[in-house]
This record gives C-alpha cells, sequence and structure tokens, in this order.
C-alpha cells in the first residue's frame, strides 16, 4: 500500500544559501486523511494555504523570529513506502 507523507519544509529567508529543512511528520493511509490533517494546521497557526505549479496544496506560513526569517510549507505527497 503507497502511503501519503505530511512533509514540512523549512527555507531560510535571512540565509538563502542554507540548504531548506525537509521532514516528514506523519504518514497517512490516503491523501483525504493527509488534508483533513492540513486543514487542522491551517486554523491551529493562521497559514495561507496556496496552490504550486503541479497543482498540490501546500500550507505556507512565514516565521519572523529576531535572528532569522524563514519559510515554512506544509504538503501531502504520496511515496513509495510500503507498510
Amino acid at each position: 500500500m503507497i502511503k501519503v507523507a505530511l512533509t514540512i519544509t523549512i527555507i531560510s529567508i535571512t540565509s538563502p544559501e542554507k540548504a531548506p529543512e525537509i521532514s516528514i511528520a506523519k504518514f497517512y493511509d490516503n491523501m483525504d486523511k493527509c488534508h483533513q490533517q492540513l486543514d487542522v494546521l491551517k486554523n491551529e497557526v493562521n497559514a495561507d494555504s496556496i496552490i504550486d505549479q503541479n497543482k498540490n496544496r501546500v500550507l505556507r506560513l512565514e516565521n519572523r523570529e529576531y535572528h532569522h526569517r524563514n519559510y515554512i510549507f506544509w504538503s501531502c505527497i504520496n511515496t513509495n513506502f510500503v507498510n
């Protein structure tokens, strides 16, 4: 069974030469369950919902801290992970 991964990507605005941090938060059995989690995240952190060039739904949040700024992205990605 193919799983859907909820991914988190953090891109630094103040240090653009720094590689993005990418992690997998959780695996879901289908895209609908992952998108339900995106709905919860959108409301909890007040993120913007955008559609990327591949027509995937992505949440975006600008994180502003004293010494650095970054964007945090959440998205659901089909994987080849088999349970």
